[in-house]
């Protein structure tokens, strides 16, 4: 039981800790008049007592009218000549209706109305009396209505306020303001010195929610005198209410803090806490059984609902408040068991990680073996090979697009346009080239299983240069050699034979001739010459001795390998040129504007020629068949920081919006996201080839403009 304890009071202690940090600024040592609350509304009875009693707005009805407020005023909609012009496109459809009625009366009508606004606007360019007139009659239009408005929140105003009394009087004037009687115990009181006065001016008015003219003004005047609000008025409104959930809220908090306090007392005098009383459960057996992610995971869900139930708690405590005051208490102590319960869950898991990780395990060896990381090894080894990886990626990218464009079609039909495209030219060849591949792989299955069962004779196809054509490949030479292998295993024997026989026979041959003239040197009657001619015979059959064994010792060595760029050094100068001039017919037949810029001298780069050809034709293509016709297209090559950059730009054709990431994705239509027909690949295999030679492409569009901008080092 000791230990449920112990768990309880270090969860009020965290609970208590918590409210410290979120509620001690709003409450410790605070009263309801220092709340934002109060001081709000105290600000708004300011203000509105100085617009409605203290010092209402006034008119300056002398106030000047200025030539550039009559050329404000004249040419508010336009010049005359604009202005006579919109009037007579106003009547001219009416009028016409009227002729072709025959109704005469309703014709004139019409006539003398649009004749009589014509001069009206006329006289506004002849005459600056006539337009001064206007202007005084438009501002004391304003001013009134703005006066009347305000005139209308004066009783609203009062009876919201009307706890507050007063006693103020105008410095300036000596005029004094006053409601209701000063008591000696207000509720709250405030006042006002002539060192710091009540001041009116006009940024009062001016934060009011209608719109100022610049002919209403305040008279800036300073008051000096007291502001009460009386404690009897202030107990019989409906403010109480506000005071009372403040009143209830600092006392929780204090509860809390108090708890809290004696808590920490508690835990370091008689509920010392003992390591054996969490590990000796069976619960704990039971999580440590489990995997560390669901014990991760476990911990981590506990820790934000434990913190989602103690905001939620404090969010009651301050912002709930009825007038039944057992349903606060309620309302709380229901809200504080969440917290405790969550809180204490969360509690518990961490000390049954302390003790695991401390006494039983290591915490790095179990996440080494963990299944995520298991995981994610296995998700890398995808990408052994980078083009298997990438092509499985890029079909579940394309599989998920396709089926979140599917859903989003289903709610919203119109989009049936885009995913019709999108799916025969994206989708359905995506999925059919990977089918194409996975029937692939199950011939190459195939074919192994066969060359298990010892079926050699049927070779495997090699389809194109993919990885599975590479081991294809693979797979046929070891088919050959198991072949060969078989196909020799019989001679085995009667090679070893030859074998020895052959090096028998010529090792034994000079050595026989060797022994032979060495046991005739022991002759003593043997001459001079002849043991000359001896020696001579043992010198040459040493010499074959010695090349025969070194004959044995011969090695020989095996390479293999693909490369997948042939770089050499490529003038991109030259490279672009010749481009250009390979789709001059089609640049002609297009009806665009290339425009060019190359430099004079050779920009080189370290690049296998063949793939980069297929970069620039494949951005020329695009232009060609995607830019706006009768448009310009720029081209242009560069030396930037040490750097050949290529840039291409055009007017597109289609509305491509500002999602640039959907252009690089492969088999997209260049009326949907960038792609040309004539690869199948576009710009997707353009970037493929550039970040292989260790290159950067990037796409910008601004509106209708798109560029394309090639970048890759210099040699």
């Amino acid at each position: 039981m000791k230990k449920w304890i112990w768990l309880a009071v270090v969860s009020m202690v965290l609970i208590g800790f918590f409210a410290l940090m979120q509620m001690g600024s709003a409450y410790i040592g605070k009263s309801y008049t220092d709340t934002d609350e109060f001081i709000s509304n105290y600000h708004y009875f300011e203000t509105e007592l100085i617009r409605t009693e203290l010092d209402p707005p006034k008119v300056d009805e002398e106030r000047l009218i200025s030539s550039e407020d009559i050329e404000e005023y004249r040419s508010r909609f336009g010049t005359l000549a604009e202005q006579v012009r919109s009037i007579q496109d106003q009547y001219a459809f009416d009028i016409e209706e009227a002729k072709n009625m025959e109704n005469k009366s309703l014709e004139q009508i019409l006539t003398e109305e649009r004749d009589k606004k014509i001069e009206d606007i006329t006289s506004n360019f002849e005459d600056d009396d006539v337009v001064r007139e206007k202007i005084k009659e438009e501002r004391a239009e304003a001013a009134a209505q703005v006066i009347n408005q305000m005139k209308n929140t004066a009783p609203s105003f009062k009876e919201e306020t009307r706890y507050y009394v007063y006693e103020l009087t105008n410095m300036k004037t000596g005029k004094t303001f006053t409601k209701g009687t000063l008591k000696e115990n207000p509720f709250f009181e405030k006042k006002y010195t002539a060192r710091m006065p009540l001041v009116s001016s006009d940024e009062i008015y001016y934060n009011y929610d209608v719109s100022m003219p610049e002919s209403v003004f305040a008279s800036n005047a300073e008051f000096e005198g007291t502001i009460q609000i009386d404690r009897e008025l202030w107990a019989a409104s409906d403010q109480t209410a506000s005071m009372e959930g403040f009143t209830f809220a600092k006392t929780i908090f204090y509860i809390l803090l108090a708890m809290a306090i004696a808590g920490v007392i508690l835990l370091f005098t008689t509920l010392k806490y003992d390591g054996k009383w969490f590990t000796n459960l069976s619960l704990y057996r039971k999580w440590k059984d489990l995997l560390i992610e669901v014990r991760f995971l476990l911990v981590f869900l506990s820790l934000v609902i434990g913190l989602r139930a103690t905001a939620d708690l404090f969010s009651v405590i301050q912002y709930t408040w009825s007038d039944a005051m057992a349903q606060n208490w309620v309302r709380t102590i229901m809200y504080l068991s969440v917290a405790l319960l969550s809180i204490g869950l969360t509690v518990l898991q961490l000390v049954w990680f302390i003790a695991y990780y401390k006494n039983e395990r290591s915490l790095k060896a179990e996440l080494q073996q963990s299944m995520a990381l298991q995981s994610f090894y296995s998700v890398r080894q995808a990408f052994l090979n980078k083009s298997i990886g990438f092509q499985t990626l890029v079909l579940l990218i394309v599989i998920f697009f396709w089926g979140f464009g599917s859903a989003l079609m289903l709610i919203t039909p119109d989009l049936i346009l885009i995913w019709i495209p999108a799916t025969l030219l994206i989708g359905l060849p995506v999925l059919f080239f990977m089918m194409n591949r996975f029937g692939y792989l199950n011939v190459l299955m195939q074919g192994t299983e066969n060359l298990v069962n010892g079926r050699l004779n049927e070779e495997l196809p090699v389809r194109g240069r993919s990885p599975l054509a590479h081991h294809a490949r693979q797979l046929n030479l070891l088919k050959e050699g198991v072949r060969t292998s078989m196909s020799e295993q019989a001679k085995s024997e009667r090679l070893k034979t030859e074998l020895i026989t052959n090096v028998s026979h010529d090792l034994r041959t000079p050595l026989t001739s060797i022994i032979t003239y060495t046991d005739l040197m022991k002759a003593p009657e043997l001459s001079t010459e002849d043991r000359l001619s001896y020696v001579a015979i043992l010198d040459r059959k040493s010499q074959r001795l010695k090349t025969l064994i070194e004959d044995l010792f011969e090695v020989s060595k095996m390479a293999s390998g693909n490369m997948e760029l042939q770089r050499t050094r490529l003038d991109l100068t030259q490279l672009m040129t010749q481009a250009l001039a390979e789709h001059a017919e089609d640049i002609e037949a297009s009806g665009l504007d290339f425009r060019i810029n190359a430099p004079d001298k050779a920009i080189c780069i370290h690049a296998d020629g063949q793939k980069w050809w297929r970069v620039l034709d494949n951005l020329i293509i695009n232009a060609i068949k995607y830019a706006l016709p009768g448009t310009r297209v720029y081209i242009s090559l560069n030396e930037v920081d040490g750097q050949a950059e290529f840039v291409i730009k055009n007017v597109t054709r289609y509305e491509l919006g500002e999602n640039t990431d959907e252009l690089f994705e492969r088999f997209k239509r260049g009326d949907v996201s960038r792609q040309t027909e004539g690869s199948g690949l576009g710009l997707a295999i353009a970037q493929s080839i550039v970040e292989l030679h260790g290159g950067s492409m990037r796409i910008e569009v601004d509106g209708d403009l798109f560029k394309v901008t090639v970048a890759i080092n210099k040699i």
